[in-house]
């Protein structure tokens, strides 16, 4: 009988589902399709079958070994489905590489996710890993990770997302132009920003916002909302070439999903982006940000510390966030991430961002065989089109779309694309490396 821990080159991973109530529904997520998708390729090794509820909605795919919703490892070599992290466990060395076990203290460092938004998330932040730490020992329930969760987001689908302050001349236009954010923020705090633009001036008026009572927020937006409603009924449809009017729908959008909650002001602070497929932000720490509304494959440090203060049922925690926030001011196309190309070819594209946890890599092959470059540090694969079949020494798997393999350490490997076939790829290099 096979080994439950027999450790192989690359395996076919199982992966949970989160159906948080910002997700979109049934087969309108990209989650709930691509997780569909790989039914075939599961059942092939006894899985249950996954049913989409369209009714129901499909958030977030996780991929990886996270304690909230790890993985399952699949496949004929094995006596039954088992846990990722006990694979990982049990092969560690063979499947992270001496490097990234020791650096990582034998644990996947990275955490990778597909998600499918209707409705907006949170107005967040993430810790630095310090800053993890204290929250962490301080309330373990509402921080459950002592690490930080830097992250980047790639588009699959057009994604529009809130990231970073915008420039200074932009947020002096929205306090001369809109009367109920003066008056949320308050007066003195918006002259003064006005006069000295300063990042210790914005936080004042970020923090005067937050802080706001939420009796005034309420009937400001509502004052608010009615005055661009009849200017968008005497004018027609805002214009998304108007930054102002651009920013008036998506206010009307955000109040409709949450009326009267105090982020739906932060669209005149934070930077409105968005993104077409295979464009990409990153959110290094203390980056306020808010995922609006698409479909995006995300990678982050292997953590679920999320510090929110708007936008959300969920805790608020206004003081912390003010109080860490980066409040550097920058104009929209700054935080748009830059991928750069690959020596081995150029079917890959490589979003690199500045941190050891994790890079991200885009694939594109046409149909036919393809030796795939072998990567030094583990990896997590997902398939977003096309199928075929990929070998690594003894073993043989048929992928298509939906599939996620893992695939260990430095494994030569190679792809007979049966159909052109894209796909992303999580990877861990040695900080060293």
């Amino acid at each position: 009988m096979a080994s439950t821990y027999a450790f192989k080159p690359v395996v076919h991973l199982k992966c949970d589902v989160q159906q948080y109530a910002w997700g979109k529904v049934g087969q309108a997520s990209q989650v709930a399709q691509l997780r569909m998708s790989s039914q075939s390729e599961h059942a092939k090794f006894g899985s249950a079958a996954f049913e989409v509820d369209d009714t129901k909605p499909y958030a977030e795919l996780w991929m990886g070994s996270h304690p909230k919703a790890p993985a399952t490892v699949l496949g004929p070599q094995f006596t039954a489905e088992v846990p990722f992290i006990q694979y990982l466990d049990n092969t560690v060395t063979q499947s992270l590489g001496d490097a990234i076990a020791k650096e990582y203290d034998g644990k996947l460092p990275f955490l990778f996710k597909v998600l499918s938004i209707n409705k907006a998330l949170s107005i967040q932040a993430h810790p630095t890993k310090d800053h993890a730490k204290v929250l962490h020992a301080q309330a373990p329930d509402k921080y459950p990770d002592p690490n930080h969760k830097p992250e980047m987001a790639i588009a699959l689908t057009p994604f529009e997302a809130m990231c970073g302050f915008r420039e200074a001349k932009d947020i002096i236009g929205f306090f001369q132009d809109v009367p109920e954010l003066k008056a949320v923020v308050g007066d003195a705090v918006c002259d003064a920003f006005c006069s000295d633009p300063s990042e210790a001036a914005l936080k004042n008026c970020f923090a005067a916002l937050m802080h706001c009572d939420d009796e005034v927020v309420r009937q400001r937006l509502s004052e608010l909302v009615s005055r661009l409603e009849t200017m968008r009924k005497d004018g027609g449809s805002f214009s998304a070439d108007d930054e102002a009017r651009c920013c008036a729908s998506l206010l009307v959008r955000t109040h409709q999903q949450f009326p009267g909650d105090v982020g739906c002001f932060a669209v005149y602070f934070l930077n409105v982006i968005n993104l077409q497929p295979g464009e990409a932000i990153f959110l290094g720490p203390n980056i306020p940000h808010a995922y609006m509304s698409g479909d995006c494959v995300e990678c982050m440090a292997c953590s679920d510390n999320v510090v929110r203060a708007g936008l959300t049922p969920k805790f608020k925690d206004k003081a912390t966030l003010c109080d860490m926030l980066d409040y550097t001011m920058s104009s929209r196309d700054s935080r748009i991430f830059r991928w750069h190309g690959d020596d081995s070819g150029p079917e890959y594209r490589v979003y690199d961002p500045p941190v050891p946890e994790f890079t991200v890599i885009h694939g594109s092959f046409a149909t036919g065989e393809h030796s795939m470059k072998e990567r030094n540090g583990p990896s997590i694969l997902l398939v977003t089109e096309g199928n075929g079949v990929l070998t690594a020494g003894d073993v043989e798997l048929s992928v298509s779309r939906g599939s996620v393999l893992f695939i260990a350490n430095n494994v030569s490997h190679r792809l007979s694309a049966e159909q052109p076939v894209q796909f992303y790829q999580a990877v861990c290099y040695p900080s060293c490396a």
